[in-house]
Parts: C-alpha cells; sequence; structure tokens
C-alpha cells in the first residue's frame, strides 16, 4: 500500500507539472454558506461563525488530462481537501454562473458542493501580457452615462469572508475614514469590526499610499489614522473588492467589475469593484 501511494503521489506530481488550469480560484456555497479562496500554497476560509476567516497553508496540484485541480491544507485536526474541476457551475441563489465547479472534503466527513471563477487565466505562448490601468486613468469603459446601468450589489448575498457584505452597518466608520484620507480618489480597501464599537477601515488613495484607520461605529471619533509604510498589509486572501465612494469614478481598467451600492430608498452610495485578473 506505501509503494502503491508513492507511485501514486508521483505520478501526480508528475502531470501537476505541465497543468495549464488557473491555481488561485475564488469559491463560494450555500446552506451551508461558506467561502474559499486559493492562491497557489495559500488560501482564505471563512463562513458566517467565522467571518474574519482564517487563513490555510497547503500544496495544489494540476490535473490537466483532466482538466482537475486539487489543493489540500491543514484545518484543524486534519485537512481540507478541494477539488476544482472545469465544470459550469449555476449559483441559483446569487443568479450567477461560474466556469468552475467544486466539491469539498472537510476533516469531519462533512462534503460542500460550490462553484468558483478564477482571477487569473490560463497562459497560452501567444497570449500577451496585460496590465492594470491605473486607479485614477479615464474610465472609457465605463463612461458616465453607462454607471447607472451597472448591477446592484446584493450584499446580503456575498460570500462570509467578503468584507462588504456588511458594508452598509460600517457605512458610517467608512466615511469618516474616507474623509481623513489625503489625497486625491480616496478608496475603501476593508473594513471591519474590531470589537468594543470600533471599526478598522483600510483606505488609499490614487497616489498609491494606503492608511489604516480606527474609528467609532458610528464614525463620530477618529481614534487612529496612521500611514502604511512599504506594501500593505493584504486583506484577507481573496474578497478585496475596493469601495468607491459616491461623486467619484470608480477604478479603470478592463481587469474591474463594478456594482452599484444603494440605500434601501434608492440613492446611491458608491460603487464595489473586483479585480479579476
Amino acid at each position: 500500500m506505501k509503494i502503491a501511494s508513492m507511485l501514486s503521489t508521483a505520478l501526480l506530481m508528475a502531470v501537476a507539472a505541465r497543468g495549464s488550469m488557473p491555481s488561485e480560484y475564488k469559491c463560494n456555497g450555500n446552506e451551508p454558506f461558506w467561502g474559499l479562496a486559493i492562491d497557489n500554497d495559500h488560501a482564505g476560509w471563512a463562513t458566517p461563525d467565522e467571518p474574519e476567516g482564517r487563513t490555510l497553508e497547503g500544496t495544489f496540484q494540476h490535473l490537466d488530462y483532466a482538466d482537475l485541480f486539487s489543493w489540500r491544507g491543514s484545518f484543524g485536526d486534519g485537512d481540507l481537501v478541494a477539488f476544482v474541476n472545469q465544470r459550469s457551475c449555476s449559483d441559483t441563489m446569487a443568479d450567477r454562473d461560474y466556469p468552475f465547479s467544486i466539491i469539498i472534503s472537510l476533516p469531519d466527513g462533512s462534503v460542500l458542493l460550490g462553484c468558483c471563477d478564477t482571477s487569473s487565466e490560463p497562459r497560452t505562448e501567444t497570449q500577451s501580457e496585460t496590465s492594470s490601468a491605473s486607479l485614477d486613468e479615464p474610465i472609457t469603459d465605463n463612461p458616465d452615462e453607462n454607471l447607472a446601468e451597472l448591477p446592484i450589489a446584493v450584499l446580503e448575498n456575498k460570500p462570509p469572508g467578503d468584507w462588504s457584505r456588511h458594508l452598509l452597518e460600517l457605512l458610517p466608520a467608512i466615511e469618516a475614514c474616507i474623509a481623513k484620507t489625503p489625497g486625491s480618489s480616496p478608496r475603501v480597501a476593508k473594513a471591519w469590526s474590531v470589537g468594543n464599537g470600533s471599526v478598522g477601515v483600510r483606505t488609499s488613495n490614487a497616489q498609491a499610499a494606503n492608511f489604516e484607520c480606527l474609528t467609532s461605529a458610528r464614525g463620530s471619533v477618529v481614534e487612529l489614522f496612521t500611514a502604511l509604510t512599504g506594501e500593505a498589509p493584504r486583506a484577507h486572501d481573496g474578497w478585496s473588492p475596493l469601495f468607491t465612494p459616491s461623486g467619484q469614478h470608480p477604478p479603470a481598467g478592463e481587469c474591474y467589475q463594478h456594482e452599484r451600492v444603494v440605500a434601501a430608498g434608492g440613492a446611491l452610495i458608491g460603487w464595489l469593484s473586483y479585480d479579476t485578473c
């Protein structure tokens, strides 16, 4: 059995070396709700019980001949094992179709089914490299007259690890931190409750400066505001939409998918922008 297992592992590793499926996926499932973001050897896991999520370390393999991607990582007392295949998947609750399906096995024996999309497309030798557009570059693919036609974000349907799920309740703190952010085109990369009635907000501006803000939940008192030096800490793996307040343009570039955020009465609050590249 041990020899057979070693041979099987060697075969999988050999096939993995020539795999062409992406190695980054954003996946989610319903009832129970969960979210899994895979980024090579790292992954982020979140559920309603763990809205801030946890970071996992593991290994991945490509099985190109079967259009299959597997990821295994330590998860509590055992391993989380995920299999992503190149089979279309429909999320009926979110009314959205995805290019990939996923099966997850948890240490307690639970099996979860869900859907995935990817932020990295398989490369070919003839495919040219593209770069992300500057955040303050004119929005040629979304002129002003078309912004009103963007889909409305359904925040309650966001995966558990997507911080924008709680955007409306965090909005007073977000607005206070945006007002504190220097430079042009301030945006929010992440906002989260830190307990004790305080909210943390990470902002940036068009000059690529990043800031960390701590304020009361009502936004009445900014307790801390500091510039981040070097590379900004990465937001939770896989769920990092940018929030742009109304009165500004959302970021430009073909990589971004935009959604409108509106209040209960229909007033525009701003935009969520997901980088899909």
